[in-house]
């Protein structure tokens, strides 16, 4: 007698906050809108652009391990979209994905978006739990990102990480 929804759609998964953000669009009602019989509605046009980053309870220093531990504090910033999978007191155990949060900034163009997700990326607070939030600040630094001009590849060239505070 229980229902219970797991959500098989990966591009739904990894990618829809980005695209949310530049048609505006809900596509997790719009999926629940077609299961019942309803159109889609015109395409609306394109936006300006939108990154994400996946904020993960991990070591880049130490091979990108889990962390696992109590989160002591979270907050999330202002001025970007955060879709958090823990809140202050939240376990992060070894059991299930590491995932902190997706922190996802939408602006009128690439150079914009990457500032507004570093600036959101800084502004995160995620205390009693190693995370990966200095690693992706200098992922959003790299040149080849800065450019659009990467693959794959990308972090095993930045092997191995090294921390280096931020200079903000």
């Amino acid at each position: 007698g229980e229902f219970s929804f797991i959500e098989m759609n990966t591009r739904l998964q990894v990618e829809h906050p980005v695209t949310e953000a530049v048609t505006g669009l809900d596509l997790v009602a719009l999926q629940l809108s077609v299961a019942a019989g309803e159109r889609l509605p015109h395409p609306p046009p394109i936006t300006g652009h939108a990154i994400e980053a996946r904020v993960y309870a991990e070591s880049p220093e130490r091979g990108f391990l889990p962390s696992v531990g109590r989160v002591v504090r979270f907050d999330e910033p202002h001025g970007v979209r955060v879709d958090a999978a823990v809140e202050t007191g939240s376990e992060v155990t070894a059991h299930y994905d590491p995932m902190i949060a997706k922190v996802i900034a939408h602006s009128h163009d690439r150079a914009a978006a990457l500032a507004a997700l570093d600036t959101g990326l800084a502004d995160t607070v995620v205390l009693g739990v190693e995370t990966n939030i200095g690693f992706l600040r200098q992922l959003l630094a790299d040149e080849r990102v800065v450019a659009g001009d990467f693959d794959t590849g990308l972090i095993e060239t930045m092997l191995p990480v090294e921390w280096t505070p931020p200079t903000d």
